[in-house]
């Protein structure tokens, strides 16, 4: 679902709408989490990856950077889940 969300445009994304229904899918597994909790969770992912890497070497501008930011929060935030299950 958040690799779908990526694929479009920043300023077309849904992020409420995109954790609302992880939300509910995580619900089902007995995980209780709003979107607002799951949203924050995911940009704390996405702090991380800026935070193992200098200021001054960060390339906002830059596509392929970008993409690799969203791709480390989404994996974190996957094993996130996966821990919150087991």
């Amino acid at each position: 679902m958040l690799y779908q969300t990526f694929e479009i445009p920043a300023f077309k994304r849904d992020y409420d709408k995109v954790f609302e229904t992880i939300s509910k899918i995580l619900y089902r597994y007995g995980i209780n989490e709003t979107n607002r909790n799951l949203r924050f969770r995911f940009i704390l992912c996405m702090q991380e990856f800026f935070d193992s890497i200098p200021q001054k070497e960060w390339k906002l501008k830059d596509t392929i950077f970008i993409k690799q930011s969203e791709d480390f929060a989404i994996k974190h935030f996957k094993e996130w889940i996966i821990e919150q299950v087991t």
